[in-house]
């Protein structure tokens, strides 16, 4: 899902000319953020946090970051402004954890979804669920809140508003390993399903770096 710089700047820019026109006083809060000299929105995004603005977005390091960390941040500030009612107060839903291929735009994404989020992290904990700990640690994950049965079962805020249930089983005789990501069933109130799945990519390369 990467882009070429020249189109990432164009995308860059649309994106702060939208952030322009909203209040992110008010949105900014309302979506988890917090505000910095009624300016800067900070986002916390798998553990780091980021500053958006219409004037740009820095990372940790006070760099800007990569189109896709971009362009989900700025989304989630803009389908907020785009649909204020229904922001709420960034809180997601409580009902039912779904699979990327349940929400309604996700179609043409779902092939990707699964061989570049599922069976990808399901590839790297293979064999590795001792590890649990430090898995968990560097998601800043927590057991769910429900009964379920797998070898490592995760919550993860991936951005306040968007909590990810991470479900692995490793392989046993006659069965692989397997590995499912699940969201919060509006989770489309917040982010469109293209960034959903940028998400969950971002989930893998995490889980990658944490177990190398």
């Amino acid at each position: 899902m990467s882009q070429a710089s020249p189109v990432f700047e164009r995308h860059y820019d649309d994106y702060l000319r939208q952030l322009a026109g909203l209040d992110l006083n008010l949105i900014g809060p309302a979506l988890g953020g917090e505000m910095v000299d009624g300016t800067w929105v900070k986002i916390p995004y798998f553990n780091r946090t980021y500053r958006v603005s219409s004037k740009g977005i820095a990372g940790p390091d006070g760099r800007k970051p990569g189109y896709d960390t971009c362009t989900i941040l700025c989304r989630y500030l803009i389908m907020a402004g785009e649909t204020p009612a229904g922001a709420g107060d960034g809180s997601p839903d409580t009902g039912d954890w779904v699979g990327f291929r349940d929400l309604k735009e996700s179609g043409p994404l779902t092939v990707y979804f699964r061989d570049n989020v599922e069976l990808a992290v399901s590839g790297i904990l293979s064999g590795r669920t001792g590890e649990a700990g430090a898995i968990s640690a560097g998601l800043n994950g927590a057991p769910p809140d429900m009964d379920v049965n797998y070898d490592l079962a995760l919550e993860i805020r991936a951005l306040p508003a968007i909590p990810m249930l991470l479900l692995f089983n490793d392989a046993e005789e006659g069965f692989p390993a397997s590995c499912s990501v699940l969201f919060r069933a509006d989770v489309e109130r917040f982010l469109d399903a293209e960034c959903i799945a940028m998400i969950g990519y971002r989930l893998a390369a995490v889980i990658k770096k944490i177990l190398p």
